[in-house]
């Protein structure tokens, strides 16, 4: 995602040293940016496109009326707009169309549902895809934030004859955040599909950024639950007792050890862990190559595992009323069809 106080310049060369430090994989998406991401993607690849994996998303649209709202935002102008759920299939191809111009490129190696549309037949949006891969225009699919429900119905409609079978599931996956090993690790050891772990450092949390006497964040991170004062004391105290003396027994950073106790489980393919400087990408690809051992690994997904995070820490009431309202909203749909 875009750094917005970034120059161009540098958000170039940070993509282009991860490439040249061994980072074969960019995942991106349209909502990026609202199209800056894949743009920036585009020129930072440029004569390099041959080296590197692009993984983009379809289904969410900024610019029109139709579909299950699912955040709002308010654009440079002022004006106040929504991020909309649309995976129709004339959706999809315009998405596909648009990044695959965006991008500068003939193909998308990984294209992939960003979340599910709960108004579009799963069945037509993914048809689309398949349509898609046919054409060239695509090289393989996958899901991104679908519930098990969800996936395992794409799993059956894509694993037939003449179709190319689900390749990945992208989702939430960290220390803190391990819901997926009950809901989602099951059907993947099942199956054989990859996970592509996002916030696999919880936006910096895990990386050591808020250790200190007073862990607040100074930006928009405060709104999340882990940034919460209470929550990031109790993280903030496994990390020094637990994953500090590994990270200086093997001569890593903590990001580093969060990182590598990830990539130690077979389901996750690979963990998407932003940079916004050289420095960060070079630390992460060194990431790829560690080697914990396995009772470090067990230690330290136990003391995590005996954290309590509150999550309705740093969330306004306002906040949590607009989500019970969408929870509400979304169940009555369902009744309705």
């Amino acid at each position: 995602m875009p750094q917005g106080r970034q120059l161009e310049s540098d958000r170039i060369r940070t993509i282009q040293a991860a490439v040249e430090r061994g980072i074969t994989t960019i995942d991106t998406a349209p909502l990026y940016g609202f199209g800056e991401g894949e743009r920036l993607v585009g020129r930072a690849i440029r004569g390099k496109r041959d080296r590197v994996e692009i993984l983009t998303k379809v289904g969410l649209r900024w610019d029109s009326d139709h579909g299950e709202t699912l955040f709002e935002f308010t654009d440079a102008s002022g004006l106040r707009r929504a991020v909309r759920r649309d995976s129709r299939p004339e959706s999809i191809r315009r998405d596909v169309e648009e990044s695959l111009a965006r991008l500068e490129t003939d193909r998308i190696d990984l294209c992939q549902i960003h979340h599910p549309d709960p108004d579009t037949p799963l069945a037509e949006s993914l048809g689309t895809l398949v349509e898609l891969v046919t054409e060239g225009k695509v090289r393989a699919i996958g899901v991104s934030n679908f519930r098990a429900d969800a996936l395992e119905e794409t799993i059956r409609f894509l694993d037939a004859p003449g179709r190319p079978g689900l390749a990945s599931d992208q989702l939430e996956y960290n220390l803190i955040h391990r819901a997926a090993e009950d809901e989602i690790f099951p059907l993947v050891r099942e199956t054989g599909i990859g996970v592509l772990a996002y916030s696999p450092l919880d936006a910096g949390l895990l990386a050591g950024r808020l250790l200190g006497p007073d862990p607040r964040p100074l930006d928009g991170r405060s709104g999340r639950s882990g940034f919460h004062p209470d929550n990031a004391r109790r993280v903030n105290e496994v990390l020094r007792s637990v994953v500090e003396p590994v990270a200086r027994a093997k001569g890593m950073t903590l990001a580093q050890v969060c990182l590598a106790v990830l990539l130690h489980r077979d389901e996750v393919s690979a963990v998407i862990a932003g940079a916004s400087a050289v420095e960060q990408v070079t630390a992460n690809a060194a990431a790829a190559g560690a080697r914990l051992d396995e009772d470090e690994v067990a230690a330290i997904r136990a003391a995590f595992s005996r954290i309590r995070i509150d999550p309705k820490s740093g969330e306004s009431r306002s906040v949590r009323l607009r989500k019970r309202l969408r929870r509400v909203l979304r169940r009555g749909r369902r009744l309705l069809r």
